[in-house]
């Protein structure tokens, strides 16, 4: 099961580069963390989602603004 920013979700992906593209994330100002690790863009596409275990996925996004 997939829990993004605390929440269930229905979601599939293979790998945390599928998720992001399923929920349509900017390529640029986004982090992902991971069962508590931040990982970086470089390996999200190495970084696969199994469906026999929980992942806890937190989305963070960069916010410009004054």
């Amino acid at each position: 099961m997939l829990y993004i920013n605390q929440q269930k979700s229905a979601l599939q992906a293979s790998t945390l580069a599928d998720l992001a593209e399923q929920l349509a994330l900017p390529t640029q100002g986004v982090a992902l963390v991971l069962n508590r690790q931040l990982l970086p863009r470089a390996l999200w596409a190495q970084t696969p989602l199994s469906t026999e275990q929980d992942h806890h996925i937190e989305i963070f996004q960069l916010v410009a603004g004054g």
